[in-house]
């Protein structure tokens, strides 16, 4: 390879040497050290700028009327496009990050973090650029060096201790204080306590009404609900060779026989029902189908005109129509843990649709109810006892968590909201981790 050799004069510098010595600027001489020429003038301390004071983030925000992730992104962090961080911390409340609803309490603590990294003010390139390449030691570092000639134009550089100290190998990565960690960037490394931590913080979510309406639950042997019918859809087909189908789509119109005795007046909620299945030594399961809300009501005991309002499953005429009690939300309350030993303890009954893996969002019955202490919004732990052939003993599994969506006097429906394994069967342990206060 051909090499070639860039030769640096000085005479090209010497218009500019000559220039200045003309203005009367003194210049070091060239034999002498240019690390002090290089160094920029000191200067008032009273010149300093001080740091303008920021609002401080609240570590939650309850949820008002007309409130977006975007527009909460913008009133706490001062972006708006920084709302994923909003909605990362709060996956176990906002379902979709589209639509959030009024009560809902969101934690901004990870976006405040965020939020005081990005206003730091970067610093300016001209300081960067006017920053020397190395400054002077520590008292006492130069005389422990031996002297050693200095070469025309060099810059005299020392090992400070921060340079000769070994511990910065040990240490982990450093994250860049311009940025500060996001969802885009790498966390840094944490303990398992603390990621233990935030998760039991986030892990609770308030019960949400299409839950409530939708759970389901198991009859009482020889209970009889007081229930109306759903006689079909009020609108024909319009196009005349199709006949008018029984099925209900969403916000169509439905006409209802009330339940005997009932007065209905509009606005009332009612729950379209079928009975698929009965559970032995149970009884038989009650699967909602719709949620109906009233419309147009008549003389007593007239048929009523209600909209589909919520859809669960497939509503076709002839299914049964009920009342349920309204839904009392509880948002902003949160369980109390329950100590080892000392919650509610039984047994797994069924899934309300069974399958041979379970999901998350399945709905399934456990034996125990309000008359056991079980309460709307307790979590449950299911577990299942394993016998190992290695002969190790009998090992205890965690199967899933369950949030408490609707409970009656000897039974009650939970919700999975966090899967560990998909097997749950029929007899699996469940037992109370958290506690609704009363």
């Amino acid at each position: 390879m051909k090499r070639t050799t860039i030769f640096r004069s000085r005479l090209g510098a010497f218009p500019l040497v000559a220039g200045l010595a003309l203005a009367g600027v003194v210049l070091p001489s060239f034999g002498g050290s240019v690390a002090a020429a290089q160094q920029p003038p000191a200067q008032p301390a009273a010149a300093a700028q001080p740091a303008q004071p920021t609002a401080p983030v609240p570590a939650s925000h309850v949820v008002q009327k007309g409130e977006t992730l975007w527009g909460l992104a913008q009133q706490f962090l001062g972006d708006p496009l920084l709302w994923p961080e909003i909605y990362r911390l709060n996956t176990t409340v906002i379902e979709d990050p589209h639509w959030i609803f009024p009560g809902e309490e969101l934690h901004l603590i990870g976006g405040a973090q965020t939020a005081s990294a990005a206003a730091a003010p970067e610093a300016p390139a001209a300081e960067s650029a006017a920053a020397p390449a190395a400054v002077a030691a520590t008292p006492g570092a130069a005389e422990a060096q031996p002297a050693q000639a200095e070469a025309p134009g060099a810059i005299t550089v020392s090992p400070t201790a921060a340079d000769t100290d070994t511990s910065r190998a040990m240490q982990g990565p450093v994250l860049n204080p311009a940025t500060g960690p996001t969802i885009f960037s790498n966390q840094g490394r944490t303990g398992s306590s603390a990621a233990l931590q935030r998760r039991e913080m986030h892990a609770y979510r308030a019960v949400r009404a299409g839950e409530y309406y939708a759970a389901g639950f198991i009859l009482e042997p020889g209970e009889q609900l007081d229930s109306g019918t759903l006689l079909g859809n009020s609108a024909t087909s319009s196009i005349s060779r199709l006949t008018t189908t029984s099925s209900a789509m969403l916000y169509g119109t439905v006409v209802v026989t009330p339940p005997p005795g009932d007065s209905l007046k509009p606005g009332d909620l009612l729950v379209s029902y079928d009975t698929p299945r009965m559970i032995e030594n149970y009884g038989t399961v009650v699967r909602p189908t719709g949620l109906l809300k009233v419309t147009r009501v008549g003389a007593p005991g007239d048929n009523v005109m209600a909209q589909v309002v919520g859809v669960f499953q497939t509503i076709d005429g002839g299914q049964k129509v009920m009342r349920m009690a309204p839904f009392a939300s509880k948002q902003g309350v949160r369980p109390d843990s329950v100590p080892e030993g000392s919650g509610v303890l039984g047994q797994v009954i069924d899934l309300r649709s069974p399958r041979e893996v379970v999901n998350e969002q399945d709905m399934l019955f456990i034996d125990k109810g309000l008359a056991d202490g079980v309460h709307l919004g307790d979590i449950f732990q299911v577990s299942r006892t394993t016998s190992l052939t290695s002969g190790v003993g009998e090992v205890v599994q965690k199967q899933a968590q369950i949030l408490i969506v609707y409970a009656r006097d000897h039974n009650a429906t939970g919700l999975i909201i966090q899967l560990d394994r998909p097997d749950i069967r029929p007899g699996a342990t469940v037992r109370q981790i958290r506690r609704m206060p009363s």
